[in-house]
C-alpha cells in the first residue's frame, strides 16, 4: 500500500476538524477519546457501538482503510477508520501512516537474504570454540548472520549482550582482510547507549582465544560508535526533521538497536525509512519492560505478532532467551519478576509476605528479596534498610570522584511518580536533608555542611558531550568549589571533571523513577510503587523496577498495588499486529 504523507492531527485541530474537514458535532467525543488514548500511549482508539463505522458519518474527516491488497488510499484525510478483530478503531492518519510503514518495512527485511559472509554462518559459530554461550544464545547468533533482520529479546541477566558481543565478533572477522563493515550501535536515551558501550568493552575482555587477535581491539572501536537514536537520525529539535531520510539513508551495513521496547512509533517509522535496503538490522530488548514515552508498543507488538503466527516471517527472526544467569544467585529476583510477568498476584504476594525484613539486619537478603510494607504514602529514612542507609551515606561521603561513582552505582530510589511525598522530588529532597543534618554537628555554624550530591542530566547537551540520563556526582573541592564529574570514556579511564557553570540542565538523583532507569542496574534498589488508585500501578512498572536490581531489591508500597497491577491487563491500543497481518 502506499501511503502519501498526511497533516497531523493535534488537539488544537478539533476546530479545525469541523469547520474544515465537516466533521459532525456528535463525533468530537470520539475524537477526544481517540486523544486521550494517545496520551495514555495508545496509537488508536476503539470505537462504541453507538459511533459510525462507515466514513459517510464522518463528514470528510474520515475515511475507511480498505482491506489489504485491495487499494490504497485515495488521498491523505486527517482520520482513518479500520476494522480488526471485528471492532472498529479510529486512528490518526499520523499513526495509520507509522503502523503501516513500520509493517511494510519489517516484513520485507524479515524475507530479505541476508548479506553475504565470507564463511558460513555454522563455520563462524564454530570458531567461538568453547566460549560459553547456551543454545538459545548459539541460536540468536545464527539467525543474526543467516537473516536481514534478527530480533532478539530476553529478561535482564539473559545475556543479550554477551549474545551481542560475540555476534559482532563474527561479524569482524568475517570481513575479508583489510575491510570492515560499517557498524552503528543506538538506544533509544543517552544513558542507555552508554551502558550499552561499557557492556561491549567489557565483553571485549573474555572473547575466545580462537577468534583472530585484532578481534578485542576492533570490537572496542565498534562499542565507541554507541549513540542515542536522535543522535544516529541526526534529529533536529527545531525543526522537528531527522538528516537521514530515504532520500539520505544511513551510511552502515549493520544497525543494532538495543531497549527497543522504550523506542516508540514515530521513531520507529523514522529509523527504517532512513535504513539502507542492505543493512542487516539487528534489534534487542526485553517487551515485558515500560513501553516508550511516547505513543507505541512496537516491540511488543512484533513479539506477540511472532508468537502467535510461527509460520510467518517475522517469526523465523525472533530468538527469545530465557535463562536468566543474573539472578542465579539471587534466585527471590528471578522469581518475583517471573510472578509478575506471569501475572500471578497470589504467588508475587506470597513471596513479598514471606521476605519481610529483620529490621536490625545489616547485611543483604541471600536471595535477595525484601518487602518493606506499605509506605501510606509518606517517607521515612528510618525505613530505609540499614544496607541503603549505609549505601546512600557512602555516596555523601566518598573522599573522591572515583570513589562517588562506584558508590552511586551500588544503590538507587526507584520511583513511579516525579512529584509528591514519595515521588522522585520528595524522595530526593527528604534524603539530602537528612544526610546534611547528619553532618551539621561536623561544620561550622551558619554553614551549610557539604555533602557529594548525584545528579542527572534532564537533555542532550552538544557542548559537553552530556546526554539526557547521564548520572555524575557534585563535589566541592578545599575551597568550596562545586565541580561535577561523571563517569570516563572506559571503565579504566578517570572521572570527567565538568565545571558547574558548563553543566546543563539537571536534577537530583538519590532516587530517579522507574521509566529514566530503564537501561541501568545497580547492586541493590529500592522499588516505591504508587498507590493502587494511580495510572502507574501497571505491571510493566512494577517488573521493570525490580529488575533493575543485581542483588537486591527492596519493593515498598502496598498489596492493594501488587493486584491492581498485575490484575488489569489492558495495553496500550495499537494496530500494528493488524498491519502486519495485512502486510503479510
Amino acid at each position: 500500500m502506499s501511503l502519501p504523507s498526511s497533516p497531523d492531527l493535534l488537539p488544537p485541530e478539533i476546530d479545525l476538524l469541523v469547520r474544515r474537514w465537516h466533521l459532525p458535532a456528535e463525533r468530537v467525543d470520539d475524537v477526544k477519546a481517540l486523544l486521550e488514548e494517545q496520551a495514555r500511549g495508545g496509537t488508536a482508539g476503539r470505537l462504541t457501538d453507538a459511533s459510525p463505522t462507515a466514513a459517510a458519518g464522518w463528514g470528510s474527516a474520515a475515511q475507511l482503510a480498505p482491506a489489504p491488497g485491495v487499494a490504497d488510499l485515495p488521498a491523505p484525510t486527517p482520520l482513518v477508520l479500520q476494522r480488526h478483530g471485528g471492532d472498529t478503531y479510529l486512528q490518526s492518519w499520523r499513526f495509520f501512516q507509522a503502523e503501516h510503514t513500520i509493517a511494510r518495512h519489517l516484513l520485507a527485511r524479515a524475507a530479505r537474504p541476508a548479506p553475504a559472509l565470507t564463511r558460513p554462518s555454522a563455520d563462524l559459530l564454530a570458531s567461538l570454540g568453547t566460549d560459553r554461550i547456551n543454545p538459545l544464545q548459539a541460536r540468536a547468533i545464527a539467525c543474526a548472520l543467516d537473516h536481514s533482520l534478527a530480533l532478539i529479546t530476553g529478561g535482564p541477566g539473559t545475556g543479550k549482550t554477551h549474545t551481542l558481543a560475540r555476534l559482532l565478533a563474527l561479524l569482524l572477522a568475517a570481513q575479508p582482510a583489510g575491510t570492515a563493515p560499517v557498524i552503528r550501535l543506538a538506544a533509544p536515551t543517552g544513558k542507555a547507549a552508554e551502558r550499552m558501550k561499557e557492556a561491549i568493552e567489557a565483553a571485549a575482555d573474555h572473547l575466545p582465544a580462537s577468534l583472530p587477535p585484532d578481534t578485542q581491539s576492533r570490537l572496542k572501536a565498534t562499542a565507541t560508535t554507541a549513540c542515542t537514536l536522535h543522535k544516529l537520525l541526526g534529529f533536529h529539535p527545531g525543526t522537528g526533521r531527522c538528516r537521514h531520510t530515504a532520500g539520505a539513508p544511513l551510511r552502515c551495513d549493520v544497525l543494532i538497536i538495543d531497549e527497543c521496547s522504550m523506542v516508540d512509533t514515530l521513531q520507529w517509522q523514522a529509523l527504517l525509512t532512513a535504513l539502507p535496503a542492505t543493512a542487516r538490522l539487528i534489534l534487542l530488548g526485553d517487551p515485558n519492560q515500560l513501553e516508550s514515552v511516547s505513543a507505541g508498543d512496537v516491540l511488543g507488538a512484533l513479539v506477540r505478532q511472532a508468537r502467535a503466527f510461527p509460520a510467518c516471517p517475522l517469526a523465523g527472526t525472533w530468538v527469545e532467551l530465557t535463562e536468566s544467569i543474573r539472578f542465579r544467585a539471587h534466585p527471590a529476583i528471578g522469581a518475583l519478576a517471573e510472578a509478575v510477568v506471569n501475572v500471578q498476584a497470589d504467588a508475587a504476594l506470597h513471596l513479598l509476605a514471606t521476605h519481610r525484613p529483620n529490621n536490625a539486619a545489616t547485611t543483604l537478603p541471600a536471595d535477595g528479596l525484601s518487602w518493606l510494607g506499605d509506605h501510606a504514602n509518606r517517607f521515612a529514612w528510618a525505613s530505609l534498610p540499614p544496607s541503603v542507609q549505609t549505601a546512600l551515606a557512602a555516596i555523601a561521603d566518598a573522599p573522591s570522584p572515583a570513589e562517588a561513582l562506584a558508590a552511586l552505582g551500588r544503590v538507587r530510589l526507584l520511583a513511579a511518580h516525579r512529584e509528591n511525598t514519595v515521588g522522585v522530588a520528595g524522595l530526593n529532597a527528604a534524603i539530602e536533608r537528612h544526610l546534611r543534618a547528619r553532618r551539621d554537628t561536623n561544620h561550622a555554624p551558619g554553614k551549610e555542611p557539604k555533602i557529594n550530591k548525584p545528579i542527572i542530566i534532564n537533555r542532550n547537551d552538544p557542548e559537553t558531550g552530556l546526554t539526557n540520563g547521564s548520572v555524575g556526582i557534585i563535589m566541592s573541592d578545599t575551597d568550596g568549589v562545586n565541580s561535577a564529574f561523571f563517569p570516563g570514556d572506559s571503565a579504566a579511564a578517570a572521572p570527567r571533571r565538568v565545571s558547574w557553570g558548563q553543566l546543563p540542565d539537571h536534577s537530583a538523583a538519590w532516587a530517579m523513577t522507574i521509566h529514566r532507569s530503564q537501561g541501568s542496574e545497580f547492586e541493590q534498589v529500592v522499588v516505591i510503587l504508587p498507590s493502587d488508585e494511580s495510572p502507574l500501578a501497571t505491571r510493566e512498572l512494577i517488573y521493570t523496577g525490580i529488575t533493575r536490581a543485581k542483588s537486591c531489591v527492596h519493593v515498598w508500597g502496598a498489596e492493594a498495588t501488587v493486584r491492581k497491577a498485575l490484575a488489569d491487563r489492558a495495553g496500550r491500543c495499537t494496530l500494528l499486529e493488524s498491519a502486519l497481518s495485512g502486510a503479510e
